[in-house]
């Protein structure tokens, strides 16, 4: 099934209502091409048996089932049953035999045959002891299995040609909204030293981000999609207030900007790191 036919039969399944769930395939969409390449790096290929932690709506799965084939297997876990369920859909949607979904969480998720190799994007931001649990999804690694992580280094703000203002306001509204709700905004550069605190050899590593070449590029709408979701945060803390943000009007605010200045920008900035479990193979 060709990416434009999923994403509609995706849209189908999903419902009219649910904007978040749009939202987290809109960024997993923005994403995809910058975690296959972390996923091709840490060498994922056809045969093997993969763990998704913290799957979502199930789009690093169907990228990690892309690269093992249909003799590989890819099992994704997470413990909120609404996205399991659009995850299962999308699966359904796009007849693949070789995932699976299952509600855990990592901490209750037994420990049965290891895995070939473990991925995880966008969960340790989110995590309060990082190497703990980086160490808990080794458990469920084989010995010289490898453990790919993709995080943003949301405190990298993006980059911009030439300044924008107003993006240069998105991420001022952003960035301290992030750090004052516990979101770890250097997890991306704090991966290499999660990883080795958590006992894995790491092995390579790579930062990139998505270029928005053109004004309304996806880029542009998953970081207005980003402010909507982090808006009330924002009210809450003071960091800034509805009426300012403007939410309904900010996407073509900066669509505006980015046409009028000539401008390009890389929304986000991603890390990707990989390691192995020590031991022999």
């Amino acid at each position: 099934m060709h990416v434009e036919e999923t994403n509609a039969a995706a849209e189908s399944a999903l419902g009219a209502e649910d904007r978040e769930l749009r939202r987290l395939m809109l960024q997993a969409q923005v994403y995809a091409p910058l975690t296959e390449a972390v996923l091709r790096g840490a060498g994922l290929k056809p045969g093997m048996r993969v763990l998704d932690v913290g799957c979502g709506v199930g789009d690093v799965s169907f990228l990690a089932a892309r690269l093992v084939g249909p003799t590989g297997e890819v099992v994704g876990v997470d413990r909120e049953a609404r996205v399991l369920a659009c995850a299962q859909r999308r699966r359904e949607a796009q007849d693949v035999a070789h995932v699976r979904f299952q509600q855990s969480s990592l901490e209750s998720l037994p420990v049965g045959a290891p895995f070939d190799a473990i991925v995880c994007r966008l969960v340790l931001m989110f995590q309060p002891d990082p190497v703990s649990f980086v160490r808990r999804m080794a458990e469920h690694l084989r010995p010289g299995g490898v453990l790919a992580l993709h995080e943003l280094e949301l405190a990298a703000m993006g980059l911009m040609h030439p300044k924008l203002p107003l993006f240069t306001r998105i991420w001022s509204w952003m960035l301290p909204t992030c750090e004052r709700v516990g979101i770890k905004v250097h997890m991306g550069l704090e991966l290499v030293s999660t990883l080795r605190g958590a006992g894995l050899v790491v092995a390579d590593g790579v930062v990139g981000g998505r270029l928005g070449v053109t004004p309304d590029a996806d880029p542009t709408h998953a970081l207005v999609e980003t402010v909507r979701t982090l808006l009330p945060h924002m009210e809450r803390l003071g960091v800034a207030m509805a009426m300012e943000v403007d939410i309904d009007t900010l996407t073509d605010r900066l669509t505006a900007e980015l046409r009028s200045h000539r401008g390009v920008l890389v929304p986000s900035l991603m890390v990707g790191v990989w390691g192995h479990r020590p031991g022999p193979v």
